[in-house]
């Protein structure tokens, strides 16, 4: 049954009024405008009232679920607008506070009662995709498209190719990707969206990370860097990226510069715990045992806590890296159980495939690092000195 996730993610009574509310409005949402009237019985809003009120409400949630029961009041009458942000703004609410399928359900609940919105549409696609329901966020994102291209909205338009090219990505298909990126970076300057351009740029570095082109990797990190500008907090995200695949690579001194500069910027939890992962990477492979062992008990204990979300498993097979870099055996297995069950549990197959094939390198007690590429030390360097300068600016 739709929305059952509910249920699941928001405990109690409170759970129990969101899916009932949020099965309200996708019913009005499908029936025809003249048919709506009588959707609802005469006694329902009575009851909805008294659910609502035996409740202690976030102030977040008052009004839109004041909306949502004049839904069941007078379901004829209803104003388009005012749900859709009722929606919206329950959405909100649970995706600050790790709730992502309730997130996603009220998100679509919002796009299906206004169909013709290409951002609500991309709103849907974003939230399936960071749900890990993939099939679900391709259609929305497709549809994003196609109601952006119609309205005009050029920056949707933009974003939705840019979503669907890490989609892409993340189901390891490149030539799709790049072919996505490519449509956004094109329409980034055709319609004059500069931030779109560095965006697209980025993923096309990414994209250039994941698939081995090593001799657009560097050309393209500068580019993104140049069309970031001066003091822009994407550059945080750009060096990330940039230090994790120097790690991969076994440049582990450049790769510990960059994300050690990254680390006071990063206050959220979900992506701090990912950096900490990196930075026990990087300094693991440098041999730099004090800054290893100060990360890798931050992953653990963040990772522990619940409060770590969609970044554990990733943090949690940097930080194995770094412990078996280090002859750390016993760490980088304990490492890689518990990532492979965080991505077991997210459904996220390639971080599952790869810490099984290093947990069996592991358990044979084999060092999983490359060693350093000599040949590309000269620009890693040189991206490496622009990239922890541009962080400073930021900083500042």
């Amino acid at each position: 049954m739709p929305g059952l996730g509910i249920l699941d993610e928001v405990r109690g009574p409170l759970g129990v009024v969101l899916w009932k509310g949020l099965r309200n409005v996708t019913a009005w949402a499908g029936t025809p405008v003249s048919r709506r009237g009588g959707l609802f019985g005469g006694a329902a809003a009575e009851v909805r009232e008294a659910e609502v009120q035996a409740l202690r409400l976030d102030e977040e949630l008052v009004a839109p679920l004041s909306v949502l029961r004049r839904l069941v009041e007078a379901p004829g009458g209803m104003d388009v607008a005012r749900l859709v942000n009722a929606c919206r703004r329950v959405s909100m609410w649970a995706e600050r506070r790790g709730h992502l399928g309730t997130a996603l359900e009220f998100m679509q609940a919002a796009a299906l009662t206004a169909p013709q919105s290409a951002g609500l549409a991309y709103a849907v696609g974003r939230l399936a995709r960071r749900h890990a329901e993939y099939d679900r966020a391709e259609s929305w994102y497709a549809r994003a498209i196609v109601q952006a291209r119609r309205s005009g909205d050029w920056r949707v338009y933009a974003r939705s190719y840019s979503g669907l090219g890490n989609l892409f990505m993340q189901r390891g298909s490149y030539p799709a990707a790049k072919r996505a990126h490519m449509r956004c970076l094109v329409a980034a300057r055709r319609y004059s969206l500069p931030s779109l351009e560095g965006d697209a740029l980025h993923d096309l570095f990414g994209l250039a990370c994941e698939s081995g082109a090593d001799g657009d990797m560097h050309s393209l990190g500068l580019a993104t860097l140049e069309s970031y500008g001066r003091g822009s907090m994407k550059t945080l995200r750009l060096a990330y990226d940039t230090a994790y695949i120097w790690a991969t690579r076994g440049n582990f001194a450049e790769a510990l510069r960059v994300a050690a500069a990254i680390l006071p910027h990063v206050n959220d939890q979900e992506e701090r715990v990912v950096v900490l992962g990196l930075v026990a990477r990087a300094a693991g492979g440098s041999g730099d045992a004090t800054r290893f062992r100060y990360a890798a008990e931050e992953t653990w204990r963040m990772s522990r806590s619940g409060n770590a979300g969609e970044g554990a498993a990733r943090a949690l097979l940097g930080l194995a890296h770094g412990a078996a870099s280090l002859g750390q055996w016993e760490e980088a297995a304990d490492a890689l159980e518990a990532a492979i069950r965080y991505a077991t549990e997210r459904g996220e197959s390639r971080v599952v495939l790869t810490a099984e094939a290093m947990l069996d390198a592991v358990r044979r007690q084999r060092r999983t690092e490359e060693a350093v590429r000599t040949a590309s030390a000269e620009p890693a360097s040189e991206l490496a000195g622009r990239l922890v300068d541009a962080l400073a600016e930021v900083r500042a």
